[in-house]
């Protein structure tokens, strides 16, 4: 899930920094990040029917002092409102058992380092295993990130995101921007932050926006980090936490 409540596009699972937004800091070479996450999504109030959750397991490792590959997967349950129609029919009195919809791997390269304005670049690629075929007709999804991001203050940061994407024979347009900041004057302490989502072809109706706390966890080697995204309108919202480990 990337910037829009409910896409089946590949999200920034990993980052470091934020909760969506893919983050320029990546971990050094021979460092490697574990993380889980936990998704809640109600992509419309008005029906229940399209509730789902979604579990994250994932790792990250440093390649390089600049370029990291990631690998997780999705453990999801799906309402019968996401499925295809004949599936529907089958499942109209219960919902069926949450099941591994897909495996994702991802490589991100930080191009330029300690600039006003750094550059980093992510390719990653999503495959849906064969019950996300058959029941939500899912494909395999491909996708490139464009990612800036410039400090500012004593630990505060910007990143902007830049994505394209390919899902079958759909392509589509996207952009997060995050900005975040600590909430005391201790610069490792509890930081807060907020992100803004959207299809760059559709802004006025597909945005929503994530406020987020980031709470190190014993030290800043662990992040405890959680939101609330709400969509246009609040029609539709999303819970998120997540928690990370740098070793």
């Amino acid at each position: 899930m990337c910037c829009i409540i409910g896409s089946m596009t590949v999200g920034a699972h990993h980052a470091m920094e934020f909760i969506e937004t893919e983050s320029y800091t990546t971990p050094l070479k021979g460092e490697s990040v574990v993380y889980v996450r936990y998704d809640f999504m109600s992509e419309d109030k008005q029906d229940p029917a399209l509730d789902r959750w979604e579990w994250t397991p994932g790792y990250a490792v440093g390649l390089t002092d600049r370029l990291m590959f990631d690998i997780h997967t999705h453990y999801a349950q799906f309402n019968a409102g996401h499925l295809v129609e004949e599936e529907q029919e089958r499942f109209e009195d219960r919902d069926p058992s949450p099941f591994f919809e897909a495996v994702a791997v991802s490589l991100q390269y930080r191009v330029t380092e300690g600039k006003w304005l750094d550059v980093a670049v992510a390719g990653r690629v999503e495959v849906p295993f064969k019950r996300a075929r058959d029941w939500l007709d899912a494909e395999e999804v491909y996708e490139g990130v464009l990612i800036f991001s410039t400090p500012f203050g004593t630990h505060g940061n910007v990143t902007l995101n830049l994505i394209y994407g390919m899902e079958g024979s759909d392509d589509h347009w996207e952009f997060a921007l995050g900005v975040k900041s600590p909430l005391s004057a201790h610069p490792h302490g509890i930081a807060g932050g907020i992100e803004l989502l959207g299809d760059l072809d559709d802004i006025e109706d597909t945005w929503s926006i994530i406020p987020g706390v980031y709470i190190p966890v014993g030290g800043p080697e662990t992040i405890l980090k959680t939101g609330v995204e709400i969509g246009k309108n609040a029609e539709s919202t999303a819970f998120s936490i997540s928690l990370m480990h740098l070793f």
